[in-house]
């Protein structure tokens, strides 16, 4: 899935944020999902308070955000295959800001 990150005061929700529901998703992040149709919508990571990360498939015009890397390349699908030159990285990104780079969180 694709996912973009925005500073956490400037992610909207348009409609339906009343329905939105939060989900503890990993050992570091909670997903927040439309109560309504179940669609994936934002993750907050907490070792990143100060961000949203929001799937691009909810924007009105996705094809607008171009992806950067990837993340957690260890664990895609095996068939997988993007057909891109960005770089990949087994999970975080080393400089991912917040985390400690000799322990990621799991």
């Amino acid at each position: 899935m694709a996912f973009a990150s925005v500073r956490a005061g400037d992610w909207v929700a348009i409609s339906g944020a009343e329905s939105v529901r939060m989900v503890k998703s990993s050992g570091f992040g909670h997903r927040g999902f439309c109560g309504k149709c179940g669609t994936p919508l934002y993750m907050k990571v907490d070792h990143q308070p100060e961000t949203v990360d929001f799937s691009i498939a909810t924007l009105d015009d996705p094809d607008a955000v171009a992806p950067g890397f990837h993340i957690f390349w260890s664990s895609k699908v095996a068939w997988f295959e993007p057909g891109d030159d960005l770089p990949k990285y087994e999970r975080f990104r080393p400089e991912t800001p917040g985390l400690n780079s000799t322990e990621p969180p799991t």
